[in-house]
């Protein structure tokens, strides 16, 4: 999949399209990896996705650059993606094997020409692109890509916050910087009673338990020549948390909270021009309600600093400490649970970005389903 095959030039369409696509789904543990991509409608923005499928994808998990990426990626995200307590991390991080992960986590190479094309991008849009690395959970589903506005992550206008036609600056890199979508995947504890107030003792103390954690890996690289080899230039960790508070004290109400991090850096001489996750409520889900959210405000300066963030469930905050560079744009919706936030500016080194929404729901509901979606920008 690594040949480059320049696409026809086409006009952008600025309209919601329904794709006829051919192919089977990828798939892992008999669960799809992507099905039909779901539409959406963000305001009055157009926004055209397909699913990653066997027609533009490969599963290169058991390959040697598989197993690479796979070590590189454990590496780096052992703390979310193991279940091993913080405090023992050190003295057991070289134990846990990629191999070990194999069974997990799936490896996928996407053919960005492909998508462009799917997508009817014209062909400035990605000709400077070749394939994407996606290490994803064995049972995420619905991966796709999308075009669409500041949601999304696609081309902006960073001052205005409108959506860029890719034709308005068809050399720059971040003309292909499409978001990829995906879905938690379910799990059998999504239908439990968290907190069943009837079976609570009255002494009991409130407090907040981590009930899930993991990543997601995007990485891009750059095409040098039609049909030649491409370098790496940089990649998108985008990892989760998701808790819930015990013995809350109310009757009527549950309450969760999701914490949203990504870590971006480039490779070489490249730089990192933006990183970016988002989240909001899976369709299938419970209806929720906002409670709390943060940061609460983008944050503009010229230096990085140490900052926390915290949000309230009912008796009891989730908090964290997270460093802030440069510009941090926070995208909070009136939809409940919503929420995203981008990294910008230019650097040579990591860069992070990381918010938290908390919302409640109605007892015996479940819990909240999410999804989410990620972006990487990057430049020379």
């Amino acid at each position: 999949m690594r040949s480059f095959r320049y696409l026809s030039r086409q006009s952008y369409t600025a309209a919601a399209v329904v794709l006829a696509l051919t192919g089977t789904a990828l798939t892992a543990n008999t669960t799809a990896l992507a099905n039909t991509s779901e539409k959406q409608q963000v305001a009055d923005a157009p926004v055209i996705s397909v699913p990653v499928t066997k027609a533009n994808t490969d599963d290169i998990t058991e390959t040697t650059s598989g197993r690479e990426e796979l070590a590189d990626f454990t590496n780096r995200n052992l703390g979310e993606i193991s279940e091993i307590p913080q405090g023992a991390l050190k003295g057991k991080r070289f134990s846990i094997q990629a191999s070990e992960l194999q069974s997990e986590y799936k490896v996928l190479e996407v053919e960005t020409s492909t998508v462009a094309s799917e997508l009817a991008l014209p062909a400035s849009a990605c000709e400077d692109r070749d394939s994407e690395i996606l290490v994803v959970p064995q049972s995420v589903t619905n991966i796709s890509y999308t075009v669409g506005d500041g949601e999304t992550g696609a081309p902006l206008d960073w001052d205005t916050g409108t959506p860029v036609s890719p034709d308005e600056d068809p050399g720059s890199p971040d003309s292909c910087n499409l978001s990829v979508e995906w879905e938690e995947a379910p799990d059998a504890e999504d239908t439990v009673q968290d907190d069943p107030e009837e079976a609570t003792p009255s002494a009991t103390r409130p407090y907040a338990k981590k009930i899930a954690s993991d990543c997601f890996r995007r990485k891009v690289a750059r095409a040098y020549w039609p049909g030649g080899g491409s370098v790496k230039t940089a990649y998108n960790d985008s990892c989760y948390q998701n808790w819930v508070e015990k013995h809350d004290g109310s009757d009527s109400w549950n309450y969760y909270s999701k914490r949203a991090l990504s870590t971006c850096d480039r490779y070489g001489n490249f730089a990192i021009k933006s990183c970016g996750h988002g989240v909001k409520r899976k369709s299938s889900g419970p209806t929720i309600h906002w409670q709390d959210w943060a940061p609460n405000a983008s944050q503009d300066r010229n230096d990085c600093r140490a900052r926390s963030a915290s949000v309230t469930l009912y008796s009891v905050s989730v908090s964290a400490n997270f460093d802030i560079c440069d510009k941090q744009l926070i995208h909070k919706y009136a939809e409940a649970g919503k929420m995203s936030s981008y990294w910008k500016g230019t650097a040579r080194s990591a860069r992070g970005t990381q918010h938290q929404v908390s919302v409640k729901t109605n007892q015996r509901q479940g819990r909240p389903k999410w999804k989410h979606w990620t972006n990487v920008g990057w430049g020379v």
